[in-house]
């Protein structure tokens, strides 16, 4: 078994063209010996958002603290905590936070 604390693992700010006021954590990965999946824990500052892009594997976002306004292939929807997102392959997609506090989320991704 393996466990960590959120305040354990770096976090590293995200750099990628469009993004805005986002940090990433991977808690879980293959560095850890984790086989299949990769779990990451984004934090967006108020005003910030993800970049839009598209990648050729799903993923799986839960919502835990704050919303925001997920882009996803021309469709734009409002998402809030405790609520789960998932997003295709190749699907263009973005989150942004337009609320007043910080929009916490995990993202789950196969490990390629």
């Amino acid at each position: 078994m393996i466990v960590k604390a959120v305040q354990d693992v770096e976090e590293i700010p995200v750099t990628e063209a469009g993004a805005r006021g986002t940090t990433i954590r991977w808690m879980l990965n293959s560095s850890d010996g984790v086989p299949t999946f990769a779990m990451r824990y984004f934090v967006v500052k108020p005003g910030g958002s993800t970049p839009r892009h598209a990648h050729a594997w799903e993923h799986e976002v839960f919502v835990i603290k704050g919303a925001c306004t997920a882009f996803y292939e021309g469709e734009t929807r409002h998402v809030g905590p405790d609520h789960a997102i998932y997003i295709e392959p190749e699907a263009i997609h973005s989150f942004a936070n337009e609320g007043t506090e910080d929009l916490v989320f995990l993202c789950m991704i196969p490990i390629q």
